[in-house]
């Protein structure tokens, strides 16, 4: 394979498997800022969701031989990822899972600001503020399996199937799970929308 061809995450694991440790780090490479981004969003500690993402690796590396190629990678990964997570949280009992509001302000610009446009005045931005506000409490409320599947939807960018994969549940559990949480968030924020 060419150097400008990248390989699949799956012939590195394969290649893994037959004693080429390069593979893990170029695997490493590759995930290192997603994994410690979706260990920090459980776990709201920079360190420990450091030694989380390092743990995940080792993980990978000593299930190397087990690994399905048939498989996607990256929903493997992440669900030891998450396993690792639960594992934590439940040792630790007090940490709560951040609200989608706070998991995306952490990965804003360095301003940490988002215009909508380049005409937004101070009441737009006000308005847009007292949304944010009310999508944020309107995710509070929801039950933490609830917000985690939508995490994993909208800001992770998975596939129901993935999600699915990750959680140990059904594709369609999963898609009429994201269409109820949707539709609450809907109606929790229509009186918003109506004053826009």
């Amino acid at each position: 394979m060419s150097a400008a061809e990248p390989q699949t995450d799956e012939s590195l694991m394969h290649q893994l498997s037959l004693g080429h440790e390069n593979a893990l780090a170029d695997l490493v490479r590759r995930y290192q800022n997603d994994v410690f981004r979706f260990c920090l969003h459980y776990l709201k500690n920079v360190d420990i969701a450091k030694e989380m993402a390092q743990e995940t690796f080792l993980r990978i590396y000593a299930a190397r031989d087990r690994f399905d190629i048939e498989r996607k990678f990256k929903p493997w990964m992440l669900c030891i990822a998450r396993n690792l997570c639960l594992n934590e949280l439940k040792r630790k009992k007090a940490v709560q899972m951040e609200t989608l509001e706070e998991y995306a302000s952490s990965s804003r610009e360095e301003s940490g600001e988002m215009l909508h446009s380049a005409a937004d005045g101070p009441a737009e931005k006000l308005m847009a503020q007292e949304r944010a506000q009310a999508l944020q409490a309107a995710l509070g409320e929801l039950p933490e399996d609830a917000r985690e599947i939508v995490v994993l939807r909208y800001f992770e960018r998975m596939s129901a199937r993935e999600i699915a994969e990750i959680v140990d549940s059904t594709e369609g559990a999963i898609r009429t799970r994201l269409h109820r949480v949707l539709r609450q968030l809907r109606e929790h924020c229509t009186p918003f929308r109506d004053d826009v």
